[in-house]
């Protein structure tokens, strides 16, 4: 595996600055006559472009006379990128939308339905709550799966006499216990206004109290008495972060904990990458568990990110852009791009998982060698690794019954920034507003981004 892997954000600035300039040639390609087919991406790591480029040059070479032009942004600016793309009638083609958006551009004619390639590849075999369909049409080809997992210091916790935490009694005593010590945060966990990145250390509390955002129909759950016991576990914990963390960004999140500054850190399968290729010695002493967050399947139920890939429904070369989306998020290809982020990039697709569980066992690549538990436990939790944008109402009033696949076509209004959810937990810790009155905030938010969205589209069912 090379040794150059680093945060997918690492160019940011770059795709920042070309996003202008790309729009525009990306018309000019497609007044040129020529089959091209448009690529944008937010995967920037030099691991996962060398795949692109890979999976790019063969595909060329296997259908001559069509160039795939890719082009990357970021996911600070992705939303306003994509929006200004369509807009002005820009050609995106293959492309990777917010996942919360997916559904609301599918009603509006902006995607392109994928049904027939699903149905292809087989619907038995994509995992629970990452297809997104509308009045029976796929609008959405997910490429990613992952679960947000606790790693956490296994030589701190030996000093002070502690137990990895299995409850979340363990983990408040543990966090509070270890913050300070040697100038050690408790934790590296946050929030801040980029889409998701609340909710993802959020909603762990929530599901193990029993409850989701929303009811399965889109009804608010987030105003339950339980859920205000959940955020006031979430803000207990986040009480021992540094305050800069109360309004901040993943790469400072991962630096925090892999420069051996906090005793946990909440984060997907990209920090455990990261930490053992730019601080080996913090990796040898890192363990990875189930974030314990509640009462209700302690531990059992995680926040899940996801990606997917959409098809421009207005692009030029729609034959040939399904072709590349197939090629590239499929077989072999499918199980070669996990790898280029390990833990991380976990398959959606059952059959390319299960390969990549034999990957672990028989690879000869120095991360899965000595860090092959960190990625077995985060593709145990990834079919129970939720979202409230994707498998909205997956857990009601103490039941779980699996992992509901019930995109929320609201969610880009719910958690449009500033997300209701980030404001909260931000008022509370920042402002030291009281709890109570700034969750009762949030509900209000919630519902109203619900209640708006479906007064615009009174025909709107729920996939399940």
């Amino acid at each position: 595996m090379p040794s150059a892997r680093v945060s997918r954000r690492g160019l940011l600035s770059l795709a920042a600055a070309s996003s202008g300039a790309a729009l525009l040639s990306a018309c000019s390609d497609a007044e040129s006559g020529g089959t091209v087919v448009p690529f944008y991406t937010t995967e920037s790591d030099p691991t996962s472009l060398a795949f692109y480029r890979s999976v790019i040059k063969k595909f060329e070479r296997e259908h001559p006379g069509v160039t795939v032009k890719m082009t990357l942004y970021s996911d600070e600016n992705q939303l306003q990128y994509l929006q200004t793309a369509m807009q002005t009638g820009t050609d995106i083609g293959v492309f990777a939308p917010p996942a919360a958006n997916i559904l609301d551009w599918a009603v509006k004619g902006y995607l392109l339905p994928l049904s027939d390639m699903i149905e292809d590849i087989g619907e038995d075999d994509f995992l629970p709550g990452t297809r997104i369909v509308h009045r029976g049409e796929d609008y959405a080809m997910p490429f990613q799966a992952n679960a947000s997992v606790l790693y956490y210091r296994k030589d701190l916790l030996d000093a002070a006499g502690i137990d990895p935490p299995r409850t979340y009694g363990q983990f408040l005593g543990a966090v509070r216990e270890l913050h300070g010590r040697d100038g050690v945060d408790g934790i590296s966990s946050g929030a801040g206004n980029t889409p998701g990145m609340t909710t993802q250390f959020l909603s762990p509390y929530v599901y193990q109290a029993g409850w989701d955002y929303y009811g399965p129909d889109g009804e608010v759950l987030f105003g339950k008495d339980e859920v205000l016991d959940a955020v006031k576990r979430h803000v207990a914990i986040m009480r021992y972060a540094r305050k800069g963390a109360y309004n901040t960004n993943y790469p400072d999140l991962m630096n925090t904990y892999i420069s051996g500054k906090a005793a946990f850190a909440t984060m997907a399968g990209r920090l455990g990458v990261n930490l053992a290729e730019q601080n080996p010695r913090i990796a040898e002493v890192t363990g990875v568990l189930p974030v314990p967050a509640g009462p209700f399947r302690t531990g059992r139920l995680a926040y899940g990110g996801k990606n997917q890939y959409s098809v421009f429904a207005h692009t030029r070369h729609r034959r040939a852009a399904r072709a590349f989306l197939k090629e590239l998020t499929t077989g072999e290809n499918a199980l070669k791009f996990s790898l280029t982020v390990p833990g991380h990039l976990v398959p959606p697709l059952k059959s390319v998982g299960a390969r990549l569980r034999q990957e672990i066992d028989v690879s000869d690549d120095p991360y899965l060698k000595k860090h092959g538990d960190w990625v077995r436990t985060i593709l145990d939790l990834v079919p129970h690794a939720l979202s409230p944008d994707m498998a909205m109402g997956s857990v009601v009033n103490g039941r779980y019954d699996g992992k509901l696949s019930n995109p929320c076509p609201w969610a880009g209004k719910a958690w449009a920034p500033p997300p209701a959810d980030a404001s909260m937990v931000q008022s509370i810790l920042l402002r030291g507003d009281d709890p109570e009155q700034a969750w009762r905030r949030a509900v209000d938010q919630f519902a109203f981004a619900a209640r708006d969205w479906k007064s615009a589209n009174p025909e709107w069912r729920p996939a399940v």
